[in-house]
């Protein structure tokens, strides 16, 4: 049942940390997702005594860290930046560790489909680097990707030969790009570990726009129905990115979830 494991991303509500933390527990979450890349949570940036106290604050809020996020704001395009994103994301995992959380996000971009070029190549062994050492330290990467179909994700995941490396499923982000999202969770679900929820419709000008959650696209029975018969153990977290009077409308959006 969703209500058992809701979760949210503390940056929708865009507030500072220990506020957000306050606003997620006085809703009822159960988790929140924190990014690590913003500048009071970034490795370098955060003590032992600040990791410790980070994660008092969310004990006493009666709170778990499902997630810590690690998206970099690029993905594995230019080479020359690979090395920078293995280590940073290394960083980030050692970070997740001391918080108490055993998921990191990360955004790949573009899945490469021809194992014949050099790109293909580079970007599976960065990838295989980081989700070996994930796997090292019983952590999940739940990437966020691009792709036209299930099956070239799924033959790239595999090629990685690594348990380190799972999903991000974001059924919205699926439907705008014209993939069956319930069908996916059946594709994908032994690679799910993570979800991000956003709803979307669109405007009689032909633009989406973001909506509370049960106000969109989302087929939210399915999706729950379809991703707790495949085992899924993870939370389901919403992740807001540009709604207006934001902490009213995630409430409304958790409030949607927590009937199913």
């Amino acid at each position: 049942m969703i209500r058992q494991k809701t979760g949210v991303v503390l940056e929708s509500f865009r507030l500072r940390i220990k506020d957000a933390i306050n606003a997620a527990s006085e809703l009822g979450f159960k988790s929140v997702q924190i990014d690590a890349t913003q500048r009071e949570i970034a490795p370098e940036n955060l003590s032992m005594t600040g990791r410790r106290e980070l994660r008092r604050i969310i004990d006493v809020n009666r709170l778990s860290l499902c997630a810590l996020g690690g998206e970099l704001g690029v993905g594995f395009i230019n080479h020359n930046e690979f090395d920078f994103i293995i280590k940073r994301t290394k960083e980030i995992i050692n970070l997740a560790l001391d918080l108490q959380t055993n998921i990191v996000t990360l955004q790949i971009g573009s899945i490469p489909t021809d194992n014949g070029t050099t790109h293909w190549h580079a970007v599976n062994t960065a990838l295989s680097e980081i989700g070996q050492h994930a796997e090292n330290y019983g952590c999940r990467m739940a990437v966020k990707a691009s792709y036209d179909n299930y099956s070239t994700l799924k033959d790239f995941l595999k090629s990685l030969h690594t348990d380190g490396v799972k999903l991000i499923y974001d059924p919205a982000s699926l439907m705008i790009a014209n993939l069956d999202s319930i069908n996916g969770i059946y594709e994908l679900h032994e690679y799910i570990v993570h979800t991000n929820l956003w709803d979307t419709r669109q405007t009689e000008e032909g633009r989406q726009i973001e909506v509370p959650i049960g106000d969109g696209i989302i087929q939210v029975e399915e999706f729950a129905s379809a991703l707790d018969s495949t085992g899924y153990y993870g939370s389901y977290v919403i992740n807001s990115k540009t709604m207006q009077d934001p902490i009213e409308n995630i409430k409304k959006g958790k409030e949607f979830l927590d009937r199913f």
